[in-house]
């Protein structure tokens, strides 16, 4: 048999092709920029051409994989882990594609691919004046193929689900004024002319409002069904965020997990209740005692304008911990670009991290914070900043960037094989974002002066988190491979978790359109756990924390079997930024 590692490298270049010829949005995100104004072609015949190369390549993957031993170890292993990673891609892509096709059964799914294809090229933090004006001049091409794509999309579409088409609709304002006033703006930020880049936005806009015409045409129409049932619920985990847990797995140990992190919430509330409420006994019913705790813990909220420097803050002190903690090696900090959320994508969420992309890996991470909506009212402000409160923009700092995210798909971005730079799965890299979340609580984050945050405050909002990232995944296993009413599923929200009522029919929106994205926090948490708990069983006094979290982050952001597989093969460990910090 020929060399397999260089078999698998071809076999991960064809899929780059693959990608860089059906799928131009992506291919923007990987960094290959030959079409970065062009649109997917949705026309039946392209469709069914995209069909029969993924099911080529993926026949090929699958016959290399057969002839590859399993249990190998050195490059064999490391090979036929990259072709696993390469399966289980084209896998998903083929059942998004051919057995629960998106653009026939979702309407968010053109929306999103226009969304997605302009930001990718308007996020250009890290490029020169030149290459921004480029990046502007193809997304003012890509915006006068908006018309054709919907108009494609619209002859696709057979079926939306209400809580989709709701969401399609509540989306399509905000696409309106990207192409209409952002997409001059950015042409006058940059001092070109602006007639391209406002003609073009016109184009896009007015074949937005025609989808959206037809959207409330669709809205009259019988609902179609959103849950994906149990047998294409299970394909998603596994093939979609990498997990071998079966629902049923998920939600044994999400229950057994909810039960152990209630309990510590009445306890932590208890301990502090002196200290929050004096002179008031403490309430003998734990939800009581734990939602007035939660209460005054979103009563440090700071003002509206207050938000991005506060999160700002969070960021700068996430970053001193985990240089003074020493859990892992630090990059550079001038890899990492704080910066506020565009306005087109505000009001979904208030910070997110994006990654380099993988054929450009110097080019780092950005970090995004949200302001609150300039048009939002006062009360629906409160809410976001009494949710988003200085505790909770602690925790969200430490998961998106030190030591979460932002230093694992560093790590993951200098790794020397393609396949680990471009084959990522969901619950690898949520797992390590929640269980060094943990690992940071444990080493003292929020005690003495690391913090401007309290202790207190800090570990009883991250306890809040590990129990709503539980529920979540009990939720959407529930959902989708169960017949939970919505009734139910608000009540576990709001009951069990200690959501807003609010944010508990946000949430369930979510679920819906967004099977199994919910699961990947809990299912990657337990499974770094788990691979934790194993090294130290075998390691036993000789176990070193801090050396297991560069075993981590020295395989990319593949599956935790793979990661496993390569501690246990004693693999090169990986450390690009041991000089740095």
């Amino acid at each position: 048999m020929a060399d397999p590692q260089a078999l698998a490298e071809q076999l991960v270049l064809r899929y780059l092709d693959h990608v860089r010829d059906h799928e131009p949005v992506e291919a923007t995100r990987l960094g290959l920029d030959e079409r970065n104004g062009d649109l997917p072609d949705l026309a039946p015949a392209a469709l069914a051409e995209r069909s029969r190369d993924l099911a080529v390549l993926d026949a090929e993957v699958a016959r290399v994989l057969t002839d590859l031993p399993t249990g190998a170890t050195g490059v064999v292993r490391e090979a036929r882990a990259d072709l696993e990673l390469l399966a289980s891609e084209l896998t998903f892509r083929r059942f998004r594609l051919d057995v629960r096709p998106r653009f026939v059964l979702d309407p968010l799914a053109a929306l999103e691919t226009i969304s997605a294809g302009m930001h990718e090229l308007l996020r250009y933090a890290q490029f020169g004046p030149q290459d921004r004006c480029r990046r502007l001049e193809a997304a003012a091409q890509r915006a006068r193929r908006v018309p054709v794509l919907l108009e494609q999309a619209g002859r696709l579409l057979a079926s939306a689900p209400s809580p989709h088409l709701d969401l399609a609709l509540q989306r399509l304002p905000g696409l309106v004024s990207l192409m209409r006033e952002e997409l001059p703006r950015r042409a006058e930020q940059l001092g070109v002319d602006v007639s391209p880049a406002r003609d073009a936005g016109e184009v896009a806009a007015e074949g937005l409002e025609a989808y959206g015409a037809l959207l409330d045409e669709l809205s009259d129409e019988p609902e179609a069904d959103w849950r994906l049932g149990p047998e294409q619920h299970r394909l998603t985990l596994r093939a979609g965020l990498g997990t071998q847990m079966s629902p049923g797995q998920i939600e044994d140990r999400a229950r057994s997990w909810i039960g152990e992190v209630q309990a510590e919430l009445a306890e932590l509330s208890a301990a502090t209740w002196s200290r929050r409420f004096p002179g008031e006994p403490i309430p003998d019913d734990e939800y009581t005692r734990v939602r007035r705790t939660l209460s005054a813990v979103a009563d440090t909220a700071v003002g509206r304008d207050e938000l991005v420097p506060e999160a700002q803050r969070a960021v700068d002190e996430a970053r001193a911990f985990a240089l003074a903690s020493d859990l892992i090696d630090v990059p550079s900090g001038d890899r990492l670009t704080v910066t506020e959320v565009p306005p087109y994508l505000r009001g979904i969420a208030v910070a997110f991290i994006t990654q380099a992309p993988p054929l450009r890996p110097d080019a780092g991470c950005t970090y995004y914070v949200s302001p609150v909506p300039e048009q939002w009212t006062h009360a629906q402000a409160r809410a976001f900043l009494r949710e988003y409160s200085p505790a909770q923009l602690r925790s969200l700092a430490i998961h998106e960037t030190y030591p979460g995210h932002f230093v694992q798909l560093e790590h993951a971005s200098q790794h020397p094989r393609l396949a680990r730079r471009l084959l990522t799965r969901p619950v690898f890299a949520e797992g390590w974002a929640v269980y060094i979340e943990r690992e940071v609580l444990a080493a003292g984050f929020g005690d003495g002066d690391t913090s401007a945050v309290s202790g207190d405050d800090y570990r009883i909002t991250q306890r809040k988190l590990e129990l709503r990232i539980a529920t979540n995944a009990l939720l959407d296993v529930e959902l989708h491979a169960g017949e939970l009413p919505d009734g139910d599923a608000l009540d576990l929200l709001t009951w069990t978790a200690y959501e807003e009522q609010s944010e508990a029919e946000a949430k369930l929106v979510r679920a819906k359109v967004t099977s199994g994205q919910l699961c990947s926090y809990f299912v990657g948490g337990e499974e770094v756990r788990d691979l934790r708990e194993a090294i130290e069983r075998r390691d036993g006094s000789a176990f070193d924390a801090r050396a297991f979290h560069q075993r981590l982050l020295s395989e990319g952001t593949p599956t935790v079997p793979i990661v496993a597989a390569a501690i246990d093969d004693d693999a090169p460990v990986r450390r690009p930024f041991v000089r740095v910090g």
